[in-house]
C-alpha cells in the first residue's frame, strides 16, 4: 500500500507534467518543478474520493518501501 505524507492510502496515477503544476496546484510552474518534471520527481496521485495531487516521491511512502513505489511508477 502507498501513502501519502500524513499517512492518508493514495494511488499512483501517472506522471507529473508542465500542465499539472497549472491544474492541480492552480500556479505557473517554476525553475524547481521544472527541474522535478525533468527528474521524474512529481508524480499525479489520487486519494478515495477521487482527489488528485500534484505530489514529490519524497512524500512518499509504501510498506514495501520505495521498492512498492518504484514499481507502480514502471506499471504506468
Amino acid at each position: 500500500m502507498i501513502y501519502g505524507r500524513f499517512g492518508e492510502e493514495c494511488e499512483i496515477v501517472r506522471k507529473a507534467t508542465l500542465a499539472d503544476v497549472r491544474k492541480l496546484d492552480n500556479r505557473k510552474p517554476d525553475a524547481q518543478d521544472k527541474e522535478a518534471l525533468k527528474n521524474g520527481s512529481y508524480v499525479v496521485i489520487r486519494f478515495p474520493g477521487d482527489v488528485e495531487r500534484l505530489y514529490h516521491l519524497a512524500f512518499l511512502r509504501a510498506d514495501g518501501g520505495s521498492l512498492e513505489i518504484s514499481e507502480a511508477i514502471a506499471k504506468l
